[in-house]
C-alpha cells in the first residue's frame, strides 16, 4: 500500500515536470518560427530594395542615353528598320510583288521581334505567355 500511496502522491510532481518540459519545447518552437518569419521578412525587404535600386539604375541609364547625341538615334532607327522590313514582307506576301523579301537568319529574327516588342512596351510578354500555356 505504501508503494501505491507514494506513486499517487508523486504524480503531481511528475505531471508538473512533464508540463514544464512540454512548455519549454513549445516556447522553443514558437521562437524558431518567429525567427523564420523575421528572416523571410528581411529577405523580402532586401529583394524589394534591390529591385527598386535596379529600376533606378535602369532609368538613370535610359535618361543618360536619351540625352546623348550619339545614342539617342539608335533605338528609333532600329525600330524604323524593323518596321520597314516587316512592311516589305507584308506587302510582298499580300500583293505578290515578287520582291522576295528574305526572312532574317536565326539569331536576328528574334532580335528584330524583341526590338519591336520593347519599343511598343510588351517585351517579355511572349515568354510569360509561353510559360503560362506550356505543357509540363
Amino acid at each position: 500500500m505504501g508503494l501505491l500511496a507514494s506513486f499517487i502522491l508523486g504524480l503531481p510532481g511528475i505531471a508538473g515536470k512533464l508540463l514544464d518540459y512540454l512548455g519549454k519545447r513549445s516556447d522553443n518552437t514558437v521562437l524558431t518560427n518567429g525567427q523564420n518569419v523575421t528572416a523571410d521578412t528581411t529577405v523580402a525587404q532586401a529583394q524589394l530594395v534591390a529591385y527598386v535600386e535596379e529600376r533606378k539604375a535602369i532609368e538613370a541609364e535610359r535618361a543618360a542615353q536619351r540625352l546623348s547625341p550619339w545614342s539617342a538615334w539608335m533605338i528609333p532607327t532600329a525600330f524604323g528598320l524593323c518596321m520597314l522590313h516587316f512592311g516589305a514582307i507584308v506587302l510582298d506576301s499580300t500583293f505578290l510583288f515578287n520582291w522576295q523579301v528574305a526572312k532574317l537568319p536565326t539569331p536576328y529574327d528574334a532580335m528584330e521581334q524583341m526590338i519591336v516588342a520593347s519599343v511598343i512596351g510588351v517585351a517579355g510578354v511572349q515568354a510569360a505567355v509561353g510559360r503560362i500555356f506550356s505543357k509540363r
